[in-house]
């Protein structure tokens, strides 16, 4: 029998034998040795060469760069803890026993409608709730900005809510209310003045359409012309809209004919390289009908944007230029503090 190491744990009989999957006997292991035996590297080593076979510790050794005393001491704690046999192989026995002894944490799937979202951003959407409850505010900028746009979706367009009925509303999501709506507000889901709140930007429910983008100003020219952050599922649809003659005939050389699909994705990888956005898929009655974008100038000309929009042919004539193009500008000077825009002919 291996001498228990000090400091080791030392596996409990009191409970009496687990059994196991062949209805034998296996001590007891409680999780917390797991955690204790795995934040040692060493250890942690000694564990991941033990699910093959027993541990090989001269090669152990060797490839880590310590005395193989080191990975002995290892061996003998991990045995005391009854996480290796006595041949020195993983007890996948104990790590079953641990499993079956944690509490279930299976959360409620995620409750929103499966119709506005892509499966990339309901797989996302689940990590963070359960129901309709979040269970932490993401730090990454992307997912904290989805998780605040599904939240947005409790709030009706159209609709302006005392600050009282707001915090209500954000309450029965997560309780740090106060830091949920300040986000809500900085990044354009909700506006506010004199005590109201009203929604400003997300997708919305019972529609496919894609999101409006959610610091374009919600008002333009026209309510079905609305201004999206371009995703890689456009691809198919750039391309079809783009791909004619008549479109690229008064456009820079960089707007290819034929526009290919990889002209598509090519486009489409830059521009989601820029955060926040600078280039925007326009739609009209959710349908992609062209694009509008710029460029930021540099050194002494910092604040000066130079714009460009394009539409599919189909689109000419009904004032979605003008509608599109005065949403862009408007994000210019709101949102990334341009101080000049201009448009070359």
């Amino acid at each position: 029998m291996v001498q228990p190491i000090p400091g080791a744990p030392v596996a409990s009989s009191s409970a009496g034998p687990m059994p196991d999957d062949d209805g034998g006997g296996q001590p007891t292991v409680e999780p917390m040795d797991l955690v204790r035996s795995a934040v040692d590297t060493t250890r942690l080593a000694v564990l991941g060469a033990s699910v093959s076979g027993p541990v090989p510790i001269d090669e152990l050794a060797a490839r880590l760069g310590i005395d193989r005393k080191e990975i002995a001491e290892a061996i003998g704690y991990l045995r005391n803890a009854n996480l290796l046999d006595d041949r020195g192989r993983l007890e996948t026995s104990a790590l079953s026993g641990i499993a079956r002894s944690l509490p279930r944490t299976d959360a409620e799937p995620v409750d929103t409608d499966p119709g506005i979202w892509t499966k990339e951003e309901l797989d996302v959407l689940d990590r963070f709730f359960s129901g309709n409850r979040l269970t932490s505010i993401p730090s990454a900028f992307a997912k904290r900005k989805l998780v605040l746009e599904k939240i947005a979706q409790d709030f009706e367009p159209g609709v302006k809510y005392p600050e009282r009925d707001v915090n209500f509303m954000i309450q029965l999501v997560h309780a740090d209310f106060a830091a949920i709506r300040r986000y809500l507000v900085d990044e354009g889901f909700l506006g506010r003045a004199d005590g109201l709140y009203w929604r400003t930007g997300g997708r919305y429910a019972g529609t496919n359409a894609p999101d409006a983008g959610t610091d374009v100003p919600a008002a333009t020219a026209l309510d079905h012309v609305v201004l999206v952050p371009f995703r890689f599922d456009m691809a198919d649809d750039l391309t079809r809209v783009a791909n004619d003659e008549t479109v690229s005939r008064y456009l820079s050389d960089g707007f290819r004919f034929p526009y290919l699909r990889t002209h598509a994705e090519e486009f489409i990888a830059a521009a989601m390289k820029v955060d926040p956005p600078v280039d925007y898929a326009v739609y009209v009655d959710g349908a992609l009908a062209g694009g509008v974008g710029g460029g930021a100038h540099r050194r002494e000309q910092t604040g000066t944007y130079e714009i460009g929009w394009w539409l599919g042919v189909d689109y000419w004539g009904r004032g979605i230029a003008s509608a599109a193009v005065k949403a862009y500008v408007d994000l210019l000077f709101t949102a990334r503090e341009a101080m000049r825009v201009g448009a070359s002919v």
